[in-house]
């Protein structure tokens, strides 16, 4: 029996709809398994922990939140230019990764940002110091702010008081990446930034100054930072200047770059920064300076900068060090800052961790699990101790970022009425998706 005219139909039908189904598989394969949790970190965070101002109030008590918004009295936290600037940043990233509605709503989150750090910037009355926090003028105030340094709002900011003593990882790991990352979508505003702080350094030789005219804490950039061996500081006033010399028009900011890297040589003094003595480091200047070879290393290349060879090489030692720590940002860092030295096994180990990531970020102690893993025999920073092996993520005690924080520590504690803001999980997140783009 012949078959009939809608069976022989079929046979092109059916090639036509395989043929479509191949096309259709990678867009399918490349769904991303991390996104939805991504898209819940980041409304969360708008939702609970932006100010009117769009300051990332990165740590809060979800009870006492909305009294803390109605008077003005933000929480208690000295790290809010770092997290603003790291929202900043990871807007930036994602808008230039995606299309459509997500991008205007990610350029919609980086003008919040951007403005919660020009807020911080201005409060001050003077050019390039950021406020480590700011509150509204009429709030009360509490019993923490008469061991701080407070002082009033600047010329029209009136309305609100703010906090000295910034520090240098507030302008390493927080302004400069949100700068690079936003210099093209907000090429005004980022220049604004980062040319007033080059022009605050210059004004106090390269010390960051309080309103009181005396230097922060750890506000020394110079080469004299840490008897000349603070090679992280002296880098952060690197960057800062070409970085200015690359989006402003003053002259000053190249001769002041050219110096450090050739008369001073503190780019080639970082090609050993942050050396681990063992096996332990600050876990907040391994956050610094990958911060600041995500700027340099694109900069450098992009100018023709000579100090390239010797941050690549710093770059290399970098990762060397910190590539068992499981740490999913660094890994995605150096997979988009060096493409072809790129460890796959490792970015497949950080998507894997980032699956694994709470998606309740509130306060905890470490898992009971956590006591029975073998530990180190040498202690940690403040003699606090570690275990062998990195740490499982689901049993980490929560911490308000998590990679700026030892993937070692057994100990820790938290309220669970606080609430952090998963930017952790979204900064890694989006700059495993770049890294991913430049594999490609």
């Amino acid at each position: 029996m012949k078959p009939s005219n809608r069976v022989r139909a079929c046979g092109p039908l059916r090639a036509l709809w395989s043929a479509l189904a191949l096309l259709a598989a990678p867009a399918l394969a490349d769904v991303d398994p991390l996104a939805e949790k991504a898209e819940q970190f980041r409304s969360a965070l708008v939702e609970r922990h932006l100010s009117p101002e769009g300051l990332v109030l990165y740590r809060i008590d979800l009870d006492r939140l909305p009294q803390m918004l109605e008077t003005g009295r933000y929480p208690r936290q000295a790290d809010t230019p770092m997290f603003t600037g790291i929202w900043a940043a990871t807007s930036c990233l994602r808008a230039r990764l995606v299309r459509g509605p997500e991008r205007e709503e990610a350029l919609h989150d980086a003008g919040r940002a951007l403005a919660g750090l020009e807020l911080l910037m201005g409060v001050t009355g003077h050019r390039g110091l950021l406020a480590r926090l700011v509150r509204r003028a009429y709030a009360p105030q509490g019993a923490e702010e008469a061991r701080q340094k407070w002082y009033p709002g600047g010329p029209g900011y009136e309305d609100y008081r703010w906090r000295g003593e910034v520090s240098v990882d507030q302008y390493a790991s927080g302004l400069l990446p949100a700068v690079w990352e936003c210099r093209e979508l907000f090429p005004e505003r980022s220049r604004e930034l980062v040319t007033g702080f080059a022009d605050h350094l210059l004004e106090h030789d390269l010390e960051i100054t309080d309103a009181d005219g005396a230097r922060t804490r750890f506000g020394d950039l110079s080469p004299r930072a840490g008897y000349g061996w603070n090679s992280i500081a002296q880098l952060t006033a690197y960057a800062t200047f070409a970085l200015a010399a690359k989006l402003g028009t003053n002259p000053a900011y190249a001769r002041e770059r050219d110096r450090l890297r050739d008369e001073r040589r503190v780019v080639a003094r970082s090609r050993t920064t942050n050396l681990r003595i063992g096996a332990t480091t600050n876990p907040s200047n391994d956050l610094m300076a990958w911060s600041l070879f995500r700027v340099l290393v694109p900069l450098t290349r992009e100018t023709r900068d000579p100090a390239l060879a010797d941050l690549r090489h710093a770059t290399h030692v970098a990762w060397f060090r910190v590539r068992n720590d499981g740490n999913p940002l660094f890994a995605g860092l150096f997979c988009q800052l060096e493409p072809g030295a790129c460890d796959r096994a490792a970015l497949d180990q950080a998507r894997e961790l980032l699956a694994r990531f709470p998606l309740d970020k509130r306060g905890r102690g470490p898992d009971p699990a956590v006591a029975r893993l073998p530990r180190r025999l040498l202690p940690g920073r403040k003699w606090r101790p570690l275990a062998r092996d990195p740490v499982p993520i689901e049993l980490r005690a929560t911490d308000s970022y998590e990679w700026k924080a030892s993937p070692y520590r057994v100990d820790g504690t938290g309220a669970p009425s606080t609430q952090y803001t998963g930017l952790d999980y979204l900064s890694a997140y989006w700059v495993l998706r770049a890294a991913d783009s430049a594999a490609r």
